[in-house]
């Protein structure tokens, strides 16, 4: 009796076995593969690393650390409009994640003023490697040595390859202040949508840059969700730079991203471009208490740390 339940056993396995190959066509036993994910690793400021099937690509690299991370002019402190801001070294308050960015396959700016590209990430990086950037950017960054800029202009798209899967990207106006004296002065910048896909899987993530939520930004993103689908993931530049300076506010607050976020109505808002600086004013705490009662769902990452979507 004993043998023959073995066998009996072993029988119903094998004829399993057999079903599952039969239904994979293949010969091989059938598996179910797990869905895509979009993996964001937020590094600082406004750098991400974002990978999807094996494509990997770097948001605004801010490499430089401790007290002397980058320099720049400070547009919190007051100076002449006519004569610019103080030069000055600006230190970073967090450690810089330890982060294996020889592998890349796009860069991504939202702009090239040095708190956003600084001068450790133009010496360390591939001159060679992919660079989308503003069409303002363009010619300096080729100045640079960038050999493979592009330049991408508002609400025209690109799309990569990815594995299996794509990814379009969609340039999105983004305006440093709602004066328009003040925007021009500062230089045109993009944000960018990003559409990761396969099959019949996406993800829809749009990345702000430094930008007011004034009513042409509101109106593309609109539409961009008409068009493509809901907003999965938000991610706005916080910090409300230049305050008290005398460019006025030159990035988002917490009131401001709740009123975009209510426009934009996201399943996930993920906030940077806080607390890994000096140069950022306001805490991060207080878009947290604003958040309360919001339809999206906040999520704050420590640096280094990566979220799957």
């Amino acid at each position: 009796m004993h043998h023959y339940l073995t066998a009996l056993c072993l029988s119903l396995l094998l004829g399993a076995a057999d079903l599952l190959a039969a239904e994979s066509g293949t010969g091989q036993a059938y598996t179910v593969s797990s869905p895509p994910q979009v993996s964001i690793t937020w590094l600082g400021g406004p750098t991400m690393l974002l990978e999807f099937n094996g494509f990997r690509l770097l948001t605004d690299p801010m490499l430089g650390s401790g007290e002397h991370a980058f320099i720049m002019g400070d547009p919190n402190e007051p100076f002449d409009l006519k004569h610019g801001p103080n030069i000055k070294e600006h230190a970073r308050l967090t450690a810089l994640p330890e982060t294996d960015l020889s592998q890349l396959d796009l860069l991504l700016l939202s702009h090239a003023h040095e708190d956003h590209f600084d001068q450790q990430a133009q010496s360390q990086l591939d001159k060679g490697l992919s660079l989308l950037v503003p069409e303002h950017d363009l010619g300096a960054l080729r100045a640079k040595g960038f050999t493979a800029a592009q330049s991408l202009a508002w609400q025209q798209s690109l799309e990569y390859q990815a594995g299996a899967g794509q990814i379009r990207i969609t340039a999105v106006a983004a305006h440093h202040s709602a004066d328009p004296a003040m925007d021009a002065l500062l230089g045109a910048g993009n944000g960018y949508w990003l559409e990761f896909s396969q099959g019949n899987w996406s993800k829809r993530l749009y990345w702000t840059g430094d930008t007011m939520p004034v009513s042409d930004v509101l109106t593309q993103v609109q539409t961009l969700t008409q068009q493509r689908g809901p907003l999965d993931i938000l991610v706005p530049h916080l910090g409300r730079v230049g305050t008290p300076g005398p460019l006025g506010q030159i990035s988002m607050g917490a009131s401001d991203v709740v009123d975009m976020a209510r426009a934009l109505q996201p399943a996930h808002l993920l906030p940077i471009h806080h607390s890994s600086y000096a140069l950022y004013l306001e805490p991060i705490s207080v878009l947290t208490e604003a958040s309360t009662g919001e339809d999206y769902q906040l999520d704050l990452p420590q640096e280094g740390v990566t979220l799957h979507y």
